[in-house]
C-alpha cells in the first residue's frame, strides 16, 4: 500500500526543507568574513556583527518552521517563550493529527478497494476515536491561546496526552 501525505503537508514540507538547506549550507559562513592575520596586521579588526549573522539564521529557521510547527533545530535559544513553545507545539500536534486522519482514510479507501474483490458490497471505515486528540479541539485551544485564555500547562499537558 502506498501513503500519499496530504495536500497541505505536501505543500509545506518542500519550501521548509529548502530554507533549511540553505541555512545548513551557510551556518558557518561567519569564518570567511574573518580577516586573515598577517606579519603587518597581527590583530586585525573585524566589523562584522556576528549577533546579527545569528539573529538573522535563527529568524529564518523559525520564519521557515512556523506552519509545522516543528522547532527542534533550536531548544537553546533565550529568545523563545513559553507562549512560542506552545504555539509550536499546537501546529506540531495539529500536522500530526491531519496526518494520523489522513493515513487512516487512505487505510480505509485501500482495505476497501481489497474487500470489493470478494464481494461487492463490502466497506470499511476507519476512523479515530473521541479519546484521541482531535483538530478541532486544537484549533479552539489555539484560538484560547491566542486570547490568553488558557494556560501552558492546559496545552502542555493536552498535547502530550497527561
Amino acid at each position: 500500500m502506498r501513503f500519499v501525505m496530504p495536500k497541505a503537508i505536501r505543500r509545506m514540507r518542500p519550501k521548509q526543507n529548502r530554507t533549511l538547506a540553505v541555512l545548513d549550507k551557510h551556518q558557518f559562513g561567519v569564518v570567511d568574513f574573518q580577516p586573515q592575520a598577517s606579519h603587518e596586521n597581527p590583530n586585525p579588526t573585524n566589523h562584522f556583527d556576528f549577533s546579527v549573522w545569528r539573529d538573522t539564521q535563527e529568524r529564518a529557521l523559525y520564519r521557515s518552521t512556523r506552519a509545522t510547527g516543528w522547532n527542534g533545530r533550536k531548544y537553546d535559544s533565550s529568545k523563545r517563550s513559553d507562549f512560542f513553545d506552545c504555539h509550536r507545539l499546537i501546529r506540531f500536534r495539529r500536522n500530526q493529527l491531519v496526518l494520523r486522519d489522513d493515513i487512516l482514510s487512505q487505510l480505509s479507501a485501500g482495505l476497501t478497494r481489497v474487500g470489493k474483490g470478494y464481494n461487492a458490497n463490502f466497506s470499511v471505515q476507519i476512523s479515530r476515536t473521541d479519546k484521541l486528540p482531535s483538530v478541532a479541539h486544537l484549533n479552539e485551544l489555539e484560538a484560547r491561546l491566542t486570547r490568553e485564555e488558557a494556560s501552558f500547562t492546559e496545552i502542555i499537558d493536552y498535547c502530550f496526552g497527561r
